[in-house]
């Protein structure tokens, strides 16, 4: 068995067993008993519990990111906060992990997000959020009367509230299609100029945003095959982020 294999093994049974029983309770000799390996053998892949969920996660997110950027390759319009985070937030709620994530689950996520092996995911964040509405800014396609950090902080806690905020039964919350409409509502009246955006300002802007996505999903591949962030050669490991749309995924009274 190769080293991406056992990787791959190793973050499977991972996943079934945060989902089965909550982060708590789960321990390394349970996950290598799971994927048919020896304990020593996860620590050679992974070098902290924490950092194996952490690429548990991290290999949820890989996955959207691909979805997102085929989203923009066929429509250039989904580079845009407002569309980037309805897509988001709907494909999340197919996703019990990153939703979990999203409206800190402590319960399923435990002590995760507190211990310092992960630190340096929340770190660059904004990094790379600034990265991406740089160049949405720089095509007039968000509004430029708003520095980039005002507009990270408001896509930023836009969006975060929407994944807390708990939705009353038979409300605009409790539909998943219309809470992800609400959201892109939201985001486009407060950081987007008016109007439909540009064909010609949408194709100018595409290159960056998709080269953006490619530094991204390379760093994020690297780091779910066993290279923390700050380890000589493995780049910049991004934490839950899409172009441009950042959510505050820190879990609140984890233990």
């Amino acid at each position: 068995m190769g080293r991406n294999e056992r990787a791959a093994r190793i973050l499977d049974a991972t996943a079934e067993l945060v989902l089965r029983w909550g982060s708590k309770r789960v321990t390394i000799e349970e996950v290598a008993k799971r994927a048919g390996i020896g304990k020593g053998t996860v620590y050679l892949h992974f070098e902290s519990r924490a950092w194996l969920f952490m690429c548990v996660l991290m290999r949820e997110s890989l996955e959207l990111m691909d979805q997102l950027a085929g989203e923009i390759e066929r429509n250039p319009a989904a580079l845009l906060p407002d569309e980037q985070a309805r897509l988001t937030f709907l494909e999340v709620q197919r996703r019990p992990l990153l939703l979990a994530m999203f409206s800190r689950d402590g319960e399923l996520l435990g002590e995760m997000a507190q211990d310092p092996a992960v630190g340096p995911l929340r770190g660059i964040k904004g990094e790379l959020a600034d990265d991406m509405f740089g160049v949405l800014r720089e095509h007039g396609l968000l509004r430029t009367d708003l520095d980039v950090e005002t507009i990270r902080y408001l896509v930023g806690a836009i969006q975060t509230g929407f994944y807390l905020y708990p939705p009353v039964p038979g409300s605009i919350g409790d539909d998943p299609e219309r809470a992800a409409s609400a959201l892109a509502h939201a985001i486009r009246s407060a950081v987007q100029p008016p109007g439909e955006p540009e064909p010609a300002a949408l194709a100018a802007a595409l290159p960056g945003v998709l080269a953006g996505y490619q530094r991204m999903r390379a760093a994020l591949a690297r780091a779910v095959a066993g290279r923390p962030p700050g380890e000589a050669g493995a780049g910049r490991a991004p934490g839950l982020v899409s172009a441009g749309v950042t959510v505050d995924t820190t879990t609140r009274g984890a233990s």
